[in-house]
């Protein structure tokens, strides 16, 4: 079985790539997904949702094995603690199971890539791919395409829900509100962009592996297909060894791309004997090239928030399914901090069932982070989910906006116009307690329907429980008065925003730790690229799933006109 392009991956990158790479006809393509396929007429219910909490959580769209160091444990005197982190496994990637946010990054995030030498990634290069994979359903203009496969609408502020009015009301006052996020460069109060039509999710694996793509001759899709390895003779990468249906096969290509996401990738690439060589020894892996880089550079928006149980006055209306409407970009003016680097976000509903139905979160991230954690190897078993410490908030710029951050959520949540919308608010985060009620299933609704009822019937009861398990308003009170008490609270509490990137970076030559060239060339081999959000050099200040979709865009290009 032998193909022109074998991709690795069919989420987010990979779909655009097996589209784009089989368009004129000419060349053979194969695209290979761990998880199930989602072809346009056949969308489970729980990704097609508007409302992203219900895929997000499912377990049968993500790899389930996978933990994470959220702060490194080379920082901590505690025991080190792991976390669950959805990573997507099925067509599509995260495009299937994200907040479908269709944000882009600023100009300054993609001429920070061209001013480290990658020529043509800055954003003069990069604005034509945004726009092609777009059709914007509200704007025009010289920023915005009107024809592309995503399309991207925005819920405007008449249907916004209660909690998320009362929040904007104060937001307003400092950052006014602007209509276009990914037409407007200031910080203001922007209804987010969402790649999202009819009430319906659009991800990569609808919008540009539709029926007419699907139908070609030379594309070949197969889901369920666990990729156990790269096959290559000495530095020349030849094919992959894949498993479909219990049997392994391989199968040839005259050059392979991995599109397995950026946690996955680097850990690809180390098994095929490319990273750090005095790593891959340790091992007892054979290195094909010693590659510093692979596995390192991983970078993700670290976020924290506080959570509130809704008056009836600030939940949704029945039946509304988008339950994030409002994004606040702001510059923290921290020291050696781009402008707007920082985003704040209500929740207007915290999960599926009848108590996330009355609760929700106000939500600060670093949306343009410094701080740069690692991918290794356990062993050299693909079986074996890779060592993911995120490092979150370990550089100083990053723990130090977040707690500005708390300060600012504080602010807001005290205001009387959002006060008189809430019971009560109190400090939140990501367990895996919460994670496991999030997963839709019957015990799960039995389960929170009785809580909220006695939540909105039995005070008492409410205050008394989120007492023992989050503390009171008087702790955020006391923390208000000692920085040092919030510094402890971002430290335990901070979290992914699943936005992994970096690890497979683009640099040039003289850069020791750049994986690939400008072209996503992997350097030191032959026959083998990266195209996913792991070649990002530096994260951009935004959700990183439509530059992830640009960038896969301009690899099409690239690698066709090679």
């Amino acid at each position: 079985m032998q193909y022109d392009y074998v991709i690795v991956g069919g989420g987010s990158a990979g779909a655009v790539l097996a589209s784009r790479l089989s368009e004129n006809g000419t060349k053979q393509v194969a695209l290979f997904e761990a998880g199930p396929d989602t072809p346009p007429d056949d969308v489970p219910d729980v990704i097609a949702d508007s409302y992203p909490g219900l895929s997000y959580f499912d377990p049968r769209f993500h790899w389930t094995g996978l933990r994470v160091y959220n702060r490194s444990p080379k920082l901590n005197s505690q025991p080190p603690k792991t976390a669950k982190l959805e990573q997507a496994k099925v067509m599509g990637g995260g495009s299937s199971i994200n907040g479908q946010f269709a944000v882009r990054g600023l100009p300054h995030d993609y001429d920070e890539w061209q001013s480290l030498g990658l020529e043509g990634w800055g954003w003069e290069g990069m604005l034509p791919y945004l726009k092609k994979l777009e059709r914007d359903l509200d704007f025009d203009g010289d920023l915005h395409n009107k024809t592309g496969p995503i399309p991207i609408r925005r819920v405007f502020p008449e249907d916004w829900g209660g909690f998320t009015k009362s929040v904007f009301k104060q937001t307003e006052k400092d950052y006014p509100y602007r209509p276009d996020y990914n037409g407007s460069f200031e910080d203001g109060s922007f209804p987010l962009p969402l790649s999202n039509e009819n009430d319906r999710r659009v991800s990569t694996a609808i919008g540009y592996l539709d029926k007419a793509v699907r139908a070609r001759q030379n594309l070949h899709i197969f889901a369920n297909a666990f990729v156990e390895g790269l096959v290559n003779e000495g530095t020349r990468f030849t094919g992959v060894r894949v498993t479909i249906d219990a049997q392994t096969k391989v199968y040839n290509a005259g050059e392979v791309i991995i599109c397995a996401g950026a946690l996955h990738s680097p850990a690809i690439l180390l098994r095929a004997g490319i990273g750090p060589a005095a790593q891959l020894k340790a091992l007892g892996i054979e290195v094909v090239a010693d590659r510093q880089g692979v596995g390192e550079n991983l970078t993700d928006h670290p976020h924290i928030a506080v959570a509130a149980h809704f008056k009836k006055s600030a939940r949704l209306r029945p039946g509304q399914r988008r339950h994030i409407f409002l994004g606040v970009r702001y510059s923290s003016d921290y020291a050696d901090c781009h402008t707007g680097d920082m985003l704040m976000m209500p929740v207007n509903r915290a999960g599926w069932h009848p108590l996330g139905k009355a609760m929700g979160a106000l939500n600060v991230c670093v949306n343009k982070s410094y701080s740069r954690g690692t991918v290794t190897l356990k062993n050299a078993s693909a079986e074996e989910e890779p060592i993911v410490d995120l490092n979150l908030a370990s550089d100083g710029r990053d723990l130090m906006r977040l707690v500005d951050g708390f300060k600012r959520l504080y602010k807001i949540m005290e205001a009387p116009e959002v006060r008189q919308h809430v019971n009560t608010w109190f400090l939140a985060g990501y367990s895996d307690e919460a994670r496991a009620l999030s997963v839709r299933k019957p015990s799960n609704w039995i389960k929170t329907a009785s809580a909220a009822y006695m939540f909105d019937y039995l005070p008492l009861f409410r205050e008394t429980l989120l007492k023992r398990k989050f503390g009171t308003t008087d702790r955020m009170h006391a923390m208000m008065q000692n920085e040092e008490l919030i510094i402890d609270w971002v430290k335990e509490s901070v979290w992914s925003g699943w936005h992994v990137s970096g690890t497979c970076k683009m640099g040039v030559d003289s850069d020791p730790l750049a994986v690939l060239d400008a072209k996503c060339r992997v350097r030191g081999v032959q026959g083998l690229r990266v195209v996913d959000a792991s070649i990002m050099p530096t994260i951009v200040a935004a959700n990183t799933n439509i530059t992830t979709i640009a960038m896969a865009e301009k690899a099409a290009d690239l690698i066709l006109n090679s």
